[in-house]
């Protein structure tokens, strides 16, 4: 009896490892999430989280990563650095999220992405567009489905002098971190390139609604354009006020205020204004893709508010598909260093490729060269009340570089 008892206690020691690495497979992934779920900027916030749970319900009902389920932690940051610091040690060191997705605000994610960093866990950025965001060159943080600053700014620029051709512009922008970036790249190219002089330059801060001071400050300096960024809210009272004015000056926004609540707040003052758009579907698209996101995104949230699905929502989908697929090419036995190895290989990914349930709502991504994964834009004019392509204005390549994924910390 003694003969076998050896082996006998080998055999369960064998089986009990097989039932935890089992266990360990069927584990779920749990994924942290960061954003102003509260404030001014709660739309951004609450649009990444819920385009990502949409995102996540979508994988776990063709089975998970690899067989294993994924599950959300979601965290209000309040847009402010130091309740996202708090944050992020929280998903890290108390929740142990094997990843973080979310981003919202550029001053926040810049905070959130360094903690990630220090902690060695991927970190998708989601919709923060501050170059700074990545200026740390850390191998594991992302820029998903946003833009970069420096792209953002090479665009702008280049739409203004080359197919404005205006010489004399006013600008006003916000005053947080991603607005007063871009636009301070905007100015700086457009002077240095095509010699636009920059009449009068104004600021105001997220959640402001009287913005009378700086239109007369601009109507005063007669612009040919007026040149602004600003999330979609603040974006549709400026122009609204800026007719009530008398102002007649036509707009050239961002990215930021593409979004079917500008056109509801803004109204007939809209008209004729210009924006920039990241992926090239938008709110009203009749593509299918777009038409099934938007169906499946009420059914998921019928209660949903009037500006919403929004970029936003597409960012936070379309990205959390990306990480998901950076943790599926991982394997079963995946790893976080392993996950940012795979999220590398990605080469202008589209999520229904790989993802059955998925539908296609971003620009492909590819990470193959500083973590930015999409450097594209798309240009719109409002007319009659909706969103139309400007046909004979294609964006150009970017001409920023950024540093080989070799050379990123690690």
């Amino acid at each position: 009896m003694n003969k076998f008892s050896g082996f006998g206690k080998r055999v369960a020691a064998l089986a009990a490892a097989l039932v935890m690495t089992s266990l360990a497979h069927a584990q779920e992934i749990l994924i942290g999430y960061h954003g102003p779920l509260t404030g001014p900027a709660s739309w951004v916030g609450l649009g990444g989280r819920d385009g990502a749970l949409m995102a996540i319900d979508e994988i776990n009902a063709a089975g998970g990563v690899n067989g294993r389920k994924v599950r959300m932690v979601a965290y209000d940051d309040a847009g402010k650095p130091s309740e996202a610091e708090a944050v992020a040690k929280k998903m890290i060191e108390s929740d142990k999220v094997f990843a973080i997705i979310g981003g919202g605000i550029s001053n926040v994610a810049i905070v959130v992405g360094d903690e990630a960093h220090r902690a060695k866990v991927p970190y998708m950025n989601s919709s923060a567009g501050s170059p700074r965001v990545m200026d740390a060159q850390s191998r594991w943080v992302f820029r998903g489905a946003t833009i970069d600053g420096r792209d953002n700014a090479d665009n702008y620029a280049t739409f203004v002098g080359e197919h404005l051709k205006v010489k004399k512009v006013a600008f006003i922008h916000g005053a947080d971190e991603a607005s007063q970036s871009l636009a301070e790249q905007v100015i700086k190219l457009i002077k240095e390139r095509y010699g636009v002089e920059v009449l009068t330059q104004q600021k105001f801060n997220n959640g402001e609604t009287d913005f009378s001071s700086q239109l007369l400050a601009i109507k005063q300096s007669n612009p040919e354009y007026i040149l602004m960024v600003s999330f979609y809210v603040e974006a549709a009272r400026i122009i609204r006020q800026a007719r009530e004015l008398g102002i007649k000056t036509p707009f050239k926004g961002d990215t930021s205020s593409m979004n079917s609540g500008f056109l509801t707040i803004a109204g007939a003052a809209a008209e004729g204004t210009i924006l920039a758009y990241v992926p090239p579907y938008f709110n009203g698209n009749p593509i299918k893709d777009m038409v099934d996101f938007e169906a499946r995104y009420k059914k998921m949230y019928p209660t949903y508010p009037v500006d919403r699905p929004n970029y936003v929502d597409a960012f936070g989908y379309g990205s959390m598909y990306a990480l998901a697929e950076g943790m599926k090419r991982a394997g079963k036995e995946m790893t976080r260093k392993g996950v940012v190895e795979a999220m590398e290989t990605l080469k202008d990914f589209k999520a229904p490729d790989s993802w059955p349930k998925a539908v296609h709502v971003i620009q492909p991504l590819t990470f193959t060269e500083g973590h930015n994964g999409n450097r594209r834009l798309s240009y719109f004019r409002v007319t009659s009340g909706t969103f139309l392509p400007i046909a004979d204005f294609k964006a150009p390549v970017p001409t920023s570089k950024y540093p080989a994924n070799a050379t990123l910390k690690w």
